[in-house]
């Protein structure tokens, strides 16, 4: 019995022995292999048509690395897409506060906003562009009733970005085009009639027969344009004094104090 426990011991004690003299990396567990770190050209590898879309497209993000917004990738990664809070404060003004950018803005092409896809674009729009929404307040007429995404399919002004006045109305006469209406009616208040010089055909289109009239007319009014006398406003009237004074004389203008009394008509003048 004796015997055996010696030998048992033995055996302990030299397998004690042998570890002590195993080299230090075999006694230590082995260490996981650290993960590469990812480069903005391994990132053309997989998404060679984001990079694309973003260098085309992108407006300040195209100058940015990828790994500036995307810090880590999937599957050990799990913050792979970066909230636009990160850089746009949402302290810094309103339009940052609204919640849910991507419902607008694609990252790799932020500035190419679409709007079809948004039941109510208006709240949004305001936080930009509350001087067109306290105009069409200000102004109330069937436009303001609208969804700014009813005129404006994408943000901007460009061809098939926006409505043109023709895709919802018919022009006042054959021959007007988009810049005409324009001339007189401002999209967020087209009530409220204002222009400048604009051409006797145009003012023609409602107002056919004085049109008429005041081309058959012999007198000086046949070469006047119809914003002389009604200057800057739909349904401005000049009085007759603010260009002719009061060329009859005291007793005259007193006994015809309204000069149409006698001329008739400024269109067609009576002499």
């Amino acid at each position: 019995m004796k015997n055996v426990l010696g030998l048992l011991c033995f055996f302990l004690l030299s397998l004690w022995l042998l570890c002590l003299n195993l080299p230090a990396e075999q006694a230590k567990p082995a260490e996981q292999p650290q993960e590469p770190e990812l480069q903005d050209s391994d990132c053309v590898k997989c998404h060679i048509g984001i990079v694309k879309d973003l260098d085309a497209n992108g407006a300040s993000h195209k100058d940015l690395g990828c790994s500036e917004c995307h810090q880590e990738h999937p599957p050990t990664g799990k913050n792979a897409i970066p909230k636009c809070s990160s850089c746009h404060d949402p302290g810094e003004n309103d339009h940052f506060a609204v919640k849910n950018c991507t419902t607008c803005h694609n990252p790799h092409h932020p500035l190419n906003v679409d709007f079809t896809n948004i039941d109510a674009a208006k709240p949004v729009c305001a936080t930009c562009h509350a001087d067109k929404i306290s105009e069409m307040k200000t102004h109330p007429s069937a436009h303001s009733e609208q969804d700014c995404n009813s005129c404006h399919m994408k943000h901007g002004l460009g061809k098939g970005e926006s409505s043109n006045c023709l895709d919802c109305h018919d022009p006042h006469a054959d021959n007007m085009k988009v810049a005409d209406c324009t001339k007189c009616h401002k999209p967020h208040s087209p009530k409220e009639v204002t222009y400048g010089d604009v051409p006797n055909q145009l003012c023609a289109a409602c107002h056919d027969q004085e049109a008429s009239d005041l081309a058959a007319t012999k007198t000086k009014h046949h070469e006047q344009a119809c914003s002389d006398c009604h200057p800057e406003k739909h349904k401005n009237i000049m009085q007759c004094t603010e260009c002719h004074d009061t060329p009859h004389g005291e007793f005259i203008h007193k006994k015809f104090p309204k000069c149409l009394d006698c001329h008739r008509d400024p269109h067609n003048l009576a002499k």
